[in-house]
C-alpha cells in the first residue's frame, strides 16, 4: 500500500556451496541503489547480467526471488547462481542473508515512496490524495511488484526474530503508511480526534486490500479495497 552502489567485478564466478549463510556476522552497507524494474532480472542472459556491479545483481536476485518464493524457503545458493555472484560478494556488501532482505525491501521501499508520491501529487483534493494510496498500488503492481501480495508484510510474517536493521525497514513502511495517511484525514475531517479515526480505519482498508491481493486477482482485490476506503472517507466527511 518509498546511495552508494560499490564497485566490484562483474564478471565474478557463480557460487554453487554457500554453507549456513545465516549464521555469518552481519555487516556490510544498507545502502540502496534504486532501479527502475526491481525484481525482473531473473532469468536474464549472462551477457546481460555481467553488465551490473556485483551488488544490483544480488540485489536484483533477491528481489526478484525471496518476495516471490518465501525469504525462509529461498536458499541464498539459489540467490547466488540467478546473479553470478560468489558468497564473499554477499558478507562483503550485505553481512549476512537478512542483510540482503532488509537492502532489498530498503530498495522497494524507495521506489514505492515515488510511486506514490506521484500519484499523491496527481490528486487534486484531500478526498483524491488520501484515495492515491490504491491508486499508487495499482501502478506499482503493474510496472514492479513481483510477489502475491506486500513484500513487507510477507516479510514480517515469515521473520520470527528479525535483526534490529531488518526490523528498522519494516518500521519504516508503517510508519510512511500511518504517517500519510494521518495527515490526509486531518485534510478531510478537520479535526485530530476524528482524523486518528479515519486513519486506522484506511490502514485496516490497505491492509486488507493486500490481504485480498493472495485470494482474488489483483485488480478485483485493489478495486474492492479501493471502494471500501472511499466509502469510509465518505461516512467521515459526511458526518
Amino acid at each position: 500500500m518509498q546511495t552508494m552502489k560499490p564497485s566490484e567485478r562483474a564478471t565474478e564466478p557463480a557460487a554453487e556451496q554457500t554453507g549456513n549463510t545465516l549464521d555469518r556476522p552481519a555487516g556490510g552497507s544498507a545502502d540502496i541503489q534504486p532501479t527502475k524494474q526491481a525484481g525482473k532480472t531473473a532469468g536474464r542472459p549472462a551477457g546481460r547480467l555481467a553488465t551490473k556491479p556485483v551488488r544490483e545483481r544480488l540485489l536484483d536476485s533477491a528481489d526478484a526471488l525471496l518476495f516471490a518464493h518465501g525469504v525462509i524457503s529461498t536458499p541464498v545458493d539459489r540467490i547466488l547462481k540467478d546473479a553470478q555472484a560468489s558468497p564473499p560478494s554477499l558478507y562483503s556488501h550485505f553481512g549476512n542473508k537478512e542483510g540482503l532482505i532488509a537492502a532489498a525491501l530498503r530498495r522497494r521501499l524507495h521506489i514505492w515512496t515515488g510511486v506514490w508520491d506521484t500519484e499523491i501529487a496527481a490528486a487534486d483534493c484531500p478526498k483524491e490524495r488520501a484515495l492515491a494510496l490504491w491508486d499508487a498500488l495499482t501502478t506499482y503492481q503493474g510496472e514492479h511488484m513481483t510477489e502475491r501480495w506486500c513484500a513487507f508484510s510477507g516479510t514480517a510474517a515469515a521473520t520470527e526474530h528479525p535483526s534490529a536493521q531488518l526490523q528498522a525497514v519494516l518500521d519504516e513502511e508503517t510508519q510512511l503508511l500511518r504517517t500519510r495517511l494521518l495527515a490526509v484525514a486531518r485534510e478531510i475531517t478537520g479535526e485530530d480526534s476524528r482524523a486518528e479515526a479515519l486513519a486506522s480505519a484506511l490502514m485496516v482498508a490497505y491492509t486488507g486490500t493486500m490481504a485480498l491481493m493472495l485470494r482474488e486477482d489483483y485488480p478485483t482485490a485493489i478495486a474492492e479495497g479501493r471502494a471500501s476506503a472511499q466509502a469510509l472517507i465518505e461516512a467521515f466527511a459526511g458526518a
